[in-house]
């Protein structure tokens, strides 16, 4: 070790000498100092001549301040690296170091727009967003984005390692002097791990660890990998919306209407410049509109300067060059980009809210937290849903819906076109109205409908309003309504079927009763009328009420509940005696799943819009599955049908009677309508076996849609008519052409006394008449000595009419309004007062 020492000092020695050290013969000798200066001018003779002397003198000195000098900057320039690369060291020390497999997945997954289609195919467009981005791979973007980006903004790509080392020094005394790095120092890998990975700031700790994430980057990826996630990555300014993009596809499609790879050269090189300031370059502003003459000229220097680098790299030739300078950049603009926000409001407000309800459930699995404790925890549910929204407005995630795109788009057509609507309507005149509340609003007549394909539950179709901007809200889907008459086949009629207590030819009593106890006395719709006698059938195709609540009085002893429950479907008010007249609020698809149970042989597949959700990444990540719920027996739901049916030829529908002779060669419908008190709502409800296709009418408040005049009342139906003439000329075997209702084997036709309900050999002849109808395999037939059975008792509405008399059980019967026929004898007083004791007795 000394020795090495002793050699490293003779090395430094010899540095400052011309040669090699001379020892004593160097050295002034003698004891005195006459001796002294004799051998000095001895020397001196000998050196020669003064000149020389100095000349040789000056040249050592000179020449050991050199090496000196040089040393001590090597020493100091050793000293600073030294300490550079210890604050180099210091300022990335408590970055976090991610592996090679979450780098990669850092810089190539980006945030992303949700995608949406069709379930017909097209592309819906990208669900709202601050950005819109969508991702493109590298052999789908042209060539000369790749070449106009490359001379522009990193000429040395296929050559460095990541980093410039001459470009990072000027960036780096640009910082010194109090600017930015913008304008040059960070290569194309820089700019992508400082868009991926780090915040804008130009300090010195950001730009460190942004040159050692380049070095890495540059060993895990390949160049082209680098350019195909920048491109994707880097922002372009405004689409023709207005609204922010990033990537060059979103650029394309936003600017040009083009994809990536369409590109000529001239918008290649407009693009390709906007990255450096985007939002100085872009040619729109905030709303979408063009940016006047004077602010254009920015982005066309631009493109220009993009285009010279090309000619001097040799990318194009100067034919090219001066072709696409004369290419009229702003007149080949878009006009503007198909978003479903915009084009579709409420299906696509509608498809993102079934989303994150969907996404929020999976999210939270992932997490290992059931479905339930979502549902039963509400700072759970609230975390979770705010979760799935981020998630799917930036994560790239792509829906594809049932919605039919031409079935769609004709159902707005024909609302905007061809539809009866009355006059807008004060918020004041609402029935609900408080003079509390908040100014007066000028209201719209509302509309919502929905199509359902009946066995896949499919909806094809719905329409969520008049105007959007008005009105928000999807009166398809988030309005609940009061059903009205609609209620009365759900609680009433498919229930007293399903129980076998009535069939379609059951006679029922329609006349006045009082619940004093209730303080209600309930009446038709013309509040005057009475029909007495009537069929099942006639009740329900008419909708009589008084008829449908004496029948109800029975029904709801038998647990009606449970269809609804089947349904999943709410019932809001418990077994009153005015349940059957509607108070109780049903969503437009809640009805349409409804009565779609009644053309499937009593099963219903609940009603959806999302088809599949699909991850980035490709993977499915939700697919729907069928829910098929068993409601009525399939005898109950055809003789539904076939009572239904009858309302477009003598019933609540005769409106619209000749359309639906025009189509029953063809089409099989059965119909319902409904209105609710003061014809605040009013509701048509239409199905054959294929599809159910609904529809409400009303105001966003209790407001009565007209007063006084009664042949204004009818628009839901001819609106239903007109809307459904439309979809079949446009689909005919999608909404049902050729199918009909399929009697099953659990219906037959037989003799029975409907009156009675007992079989024809039962009958008596001075109580009943038999006649031929359908009745259910289950259907309660059975032996009854006189009217005073507890069953028929049960049917007319003694549990609500403690004043019902067996009298009114004779006489005419109405089965429909071409058949008609007498039941019970010309009795004498004596056999009244009989029945009438038999009557008190039995219900003592």
């Amino acid at each position: 070790m000394k020795k090495n020492i002793n050699d490293f000092t003779e090395n430094i020695k010899k540095m400052f000498t011309r040669g090699e050290p001379r020892g004593d013969k160097d050295k002034v000798t003698g004891s005195t100092f006459r001796e002294k200066f004799s051998n000095i001018n001895s020397r001196m003779k000998k050196a020669g001549s003064p000149l020389r002397v100095g000349f040789f003198t000056t040249y050592e000195t000179v020449w050991n301040v050199i090496l000196f000098i040089i040393l001590t900057v090597s020493l100091l320039g050793l000293l600073a690296f030294s300490v550079g690369l210890g604050y180099f060291a210091a300022l990335v020390n408590d970055e976090e170091v991610q592996s090679n497999e979450e780098l990669v997945v850092s810089l190539t997954e980006m945030t992303e727009s949700t995608t949406v289609a069709f379930g017909s195919g097209e592309a819906l467009g990208t669900l709202r967003a601050d950005l819109i981005r969508e991702r493109v791979d590298y052999e789908d973007i042209n060539s000369y984005v790749m070449d106009a980006v490359i001379v522009t903004e990193d000429e040395h790509f296929y050559e460095h390692n990541g980093v410039v080392p001459k470009a990072f020094m000027r960036a780096a005394l640009q910082v010194f002097a109090g600017g930015d790095d913008s304008t040059g120092g960070s290569t194309l890998t820089q700019q992508l791990v400082k868009n991926q990975l780090l915040t804008s700031d130009t300090t010195f700790d950001r730009k460190a660890i942004e040159i050692l994430l380049a070095f890495r980057v540059e060993k895990l990826l390949e160049k082209d990998e680098i350019i195909e996630a920048y491109l994707n990555a880097v922002s372009f300014g405004r689409n023709a919306n207005g609204q922010n993009i990033a990537g060059i596809q979103a650029a394309a499609d936003g600017v040009f209407g083009k994809d990536a790879e369409d590109l000529n050269l001239a918008e290649s090189a407009f693009l390709a410049g906007m990255p450096q300031n985007p939002y100085a370059y872009t040619p729109f502003m905030q709303g979408g509109a063009v940016k006047d003459e004077e602010y254009r000229q920015a982005g066309l220097n631009r493109q220009e300067f993009v285009l010279d680098r090309m000619l001097l790299e040799g990318k194009i030739t100067e034919e090219e060059h001066g072709e696409a300078l004369e290419y009229d950049i702003y007149e080949n603009l878009t006009d503007s980009v198909v978003v479903p926000n915009q084009n579709y409001p409420f299906l696509t407000d509608e498809i993102e809210r079934r989303g994150i309800q969907i996404l929020k459930y999976i999210l939270a699995e992932e997490d290992g937290i059931s479905r339930e404790d979502i549902d039963s925890t509400p700072l759970l549910n609230q975390e979770y849903t705010e979760q799935a929204n981020q998630a799917l407005r930036y994560q790239g995630y792509h829906i594809t819906t049932t919605i039919q795109k031409d079935i769609y788009d004709l159902m707005q057509d024909v609302k905007d076109n061809n539809f009866y609507y009355y006059a807008d309507r004060s918020s004041e005149d609402a029935v609900d109205a408080d003079e509390s509340d908040a100014e007066e609003e000028m209201l719209q007549h509302e509309i919502g409908a929905v199509l359902k394909e009946n066995d896949t539950g499919r909806i094809l179709g719905f329409i969520g309003g008049r105007d959007h901007d008005e009105s928000s809200v999807n009166h398809a889907t988030q309005t609940a309504r009061n059903v009205g008459s609609t209620m009365k086949p759900l609680i009433t009629f498919g229930p007293a079927l399903d129980k076998g207590i009535i069939a379609p030819d059951t006679v029922l009593l329609d006349e006045k009763f009082e619940i004093p106890e209730l303080d209600w006395a309930p009446a038709n719709y013309d509040y005057e009328e009475e029909f007495g006698l009537i069929s099942a059938k006639h009740a329900l195709s008419n909708s009589y009420n008084l008829s449908t609540l004496r029948l109800w009085a029975d029904v709801r002893e038998e647990n009606p509940r449970e269809y609804f429950e089947r349904m999943n479907l709410p019932l809001q008010t418990d077994m009153n005696p005015s349940l059957p007249l509607g108070p109780n609020d049903l969503s437009v698809v809640q009805n349409v799943d409804a009565f779609s149970s009644f053309a499937q042989d009593g099963t219903m597949t609940e009603g959806y819009m999302i088809e599949s959700i699909t991850s980035p990444d490709g993977e499915v990540v939700f697919e729907h599955e069928s829910v098929v719920n068993e409601v009525w027996k399939n005898s109950t739901s055809f003789l539904m049908s076939d009572m239904l049916t009858e309302s477009f030829q003598t019933g609540s529908a005769y409106h619209i009677s000749d359309f639906y002779d025009s189509i029953s060669g063809e089409y099989d419908f059965a119909a319902k309508t409904g209105t609710s008190n003061n014809f605040v709502d009013s509701w048509f409800m239409g199905y054959n076996p294929e599809v159910t296709l609904g529809l409400w009418m009303g105001y966003d408040e209790n407001i009565p849609q007209v007063s006084g005049y009664e042949g204004e009342q009818y628009f839901h139906i001819y609106n239903w008519r007109n809307l459904t003439q439309e979809l079949m000329a446009l689909a005919p075997d999608q909404m049902g052409r050729g199918a009909s209702f399929q009697q099953p084997d659990s219906v037959r036709e037989r003799e029975y006394c409907a009156l009675t309900m007992e079989t024809e050999s039962d009958c008596e002849e001075d109580l009943d008449e038999p006649i031929e109808g359908l009745v259910a395999e289950d259907t309660r037939l059975s032996d009854k000595s006189s009217l005073n059975h507890p069953d028929i008792q049960a049917r007319m509405g003694a549990a609500f009419d403690d004043e019902l008399s067996n009298s009114s059980l004779r006489g005419l019967v109405t089965n429909t309004y071409d058949d008609r026929y007498t039941v019970g004898s010309s009795s004498s007083a004596s056999d009244d007062d009989d029945d009438d004791a038999d009557d008190e007795n039995a219900w003592d």
